[in-house]
């Protein structure tokens, strides 16, 4: 996760930029205008580590165990564990942006992507998976 600097800034500023990130997000409809919003605003990692969120809910909200999440995503169970709390405790974000998802109708294929990945995974894992030359 990034770092913040130390110097806070006075609770009225912060504020004031929180709500001018939600407008920007807000007022994009693009999704190539979003692409090069995000590309600008954030680094492949912070982009990555963002989207690995969004699919680790999808996951849980399949009901798929944790340590399949954890190691097909590459993430720490800790990891997974911790946003299952947030998803639990203060979800309201995420049941929108999984709203939106549904009501798109790439949502079936990423979700039937992931849920692939993971079998694919789990049987890799157990040694169930010929390895093959490409």
């Amino acid at each position: 996760m990034p770092h913040i600097s130390r110097i806070k800034l006075d609770k009225k500023a912060e504020r004031n930029l929180v709500e001018n990130l939600s407008l920007i997000l807000t007022k994009i409809k693009k999704q190539d205008e979003m692409d090069s919003f995000l590309i600008s605003l954030l680094t492949s990692t912070e982009r990555l580590m963002l989207a690995k969120r969004i699919a680790i809910i999808i996951l849980l909200k399949e009901d798929v165990p944790e340590s399949h999440i954890a190691s097909t995503l590459h993430v720490t169970r800790v990891t997974v564990s911790r946003l299952q709390f947030f998803w639990e405790a203060r979800g309201q974000g995420y049941e929108i942006a999984l709203k939106v998802l549904e009501n798109e109708k790439l949502m079936k294929e990423f979700k039937d992507g992931l849920l692939k990945l993971v079998a694919y995974s789990i049987r890799a894992a157990g040694g169930y998976v010929k390895p093959t030359i490409v």
